[in-house]
């Protein structure tokens, strides 16, 4: 996987540690808009990465990259994600997948249309620890209730308490603690239950018209699932998935999972920690890379219908709440 970056924030530095570790990907080229060109070139000294681009029609027009990685603020996703599929490259989006579920649909639907890849990047669906608090889940019988806190302060909030209004808090990047922190929770809540019967969001708004934390509830057919997540203050972050017959703690936030502990009642705890890399990253560009080269199109498919499942959850979320972006407002327009 030769690796076209898109972007020059936190997270960038942070993907480019990660596939540092992976031995069959590696990044070819950064691309960023001409104001951000001295962020690309520091990036790419970092890194060592080939070439840095501030024109990004030359930046789809590089041979050496195959795939491209969108690290953008959440409304600009969709748009370039497409752009990159049209120009015959496979795509990496960086949570949230897009914007809205019609975005998601359609981008989907080109993927597959294309025969090219399109992935969301969620650490969630591709953590060793998590694929085994699925095997573990059985052993603790019939689920009765789940809870799932992920709660990070932020210093964007800061920010907008000063009145300074930033992507993360912006509607018309379609910000937001839902869709940026507590999108963990639900896409956790999908990778090991599925759909819910519906969801239900509970925010507490900030005064630019999105939500600085918030509780989303889903219902599932045989337990209620209650899902917190907060940019707005902090605390311990976990999951505890209670049954019948015990409990499963994911310790951590629902994109790290640090470790599990099983306790079941009237036996001694269980404790697990399957990770090895130091980059948690790195297993989900390892699990693409593989698809890539194997050219698996069964797995493609499976986790683009787990990403479209997740956007129309947070969108049925958000919508719940009264919570509206600019681009619903322009494809209310366009319909």
């Amino acid at each position: 996987m030769k690796l076209g970056i898109m972007g020059h924030g936190p997270i960038v530095n942070n993907f480019l540690d990660a596939v540092h570790y992976v031995e069959n990907a590696r990044a070819a080229a950064i691309y960023n808009r001409p104001g951000s060109a001295e962020q690309g070139k520091a990036i790419a000294e970092k890194f060592s990465i080939p070439a840095a681009y501030n024109d990004f029609e030359a930046f789809l027009d590089d041979k050496t990259v195959d795939t491209v990685y969108v690290a953008l603020p959440n409304s600009l996703h969709y748009e370039y994600a497409m752009r990159a599929l049209d120009a015959g490259k496979n795509v990496l989006v960086e949570k949230p997948f897009t914007a809205t579920s019609s975005q998601a649909s359609r981008l989907s639907q080109a993927a597959r249309e294309k025969g090219l890849f399109v992935f969301e990047g969620i650490t969630t669906c591709y953590l060793p620890n998590i694929r085994k608090a699925k095997e573990l889940l059985p052993r603790i019988g019939d689920i009765s209730l789940v809870r799932c806190n992920y709660s990070q302060y932020s210093s964007r909030y800061d920010q907008l308490m000063r009145g300074e209004l930033t992507n993360m808090f912006d509607p018309r990047f379609a910000g937001g603690s839902l869709m940026d922190i507590n999108s963990y929770n639900v896409h956790l809540m999908a990778e090991l239950f599925g759909e819910p019967q519906f969801i239900e969001y509970f925010p507490r708004m900030g005064p630019s018209g999105v939500d600085t934390s918030g509780i989303a509830v889903m219902q599932y057919e045989a337990f209620p699932a209650c899902l917190s997540g907060a940019k707005d203050s902090s605390s311990e972050s976990f999951t505890i998935i209670q049954g019948r017959l015990g409990n499963l703690t994911i310790e951590g936030p629902a994109g790290v999972a640090s470790g599990l502990t099983l306790e079941l009642r009237g036996q001694e705890p269980e404790h697990y920690n399957l990770h090895t890399l130091p980059n948690r990253q790195s297993y989900e560009i390892q699990e693409m890379a593989r698809i890539l080269e194997e050219k698996d199109f069964a797995a493609r498919d499976r986790m683009l219908d787990h990403s479209l499942l997740v956007a129309r959850l947070l969108e049925e979320a958000r919508q719940s709440a009264g919570i509206t972006f600019q681009c619903d407002m322009e494809e209310e327009e366009e319909s």
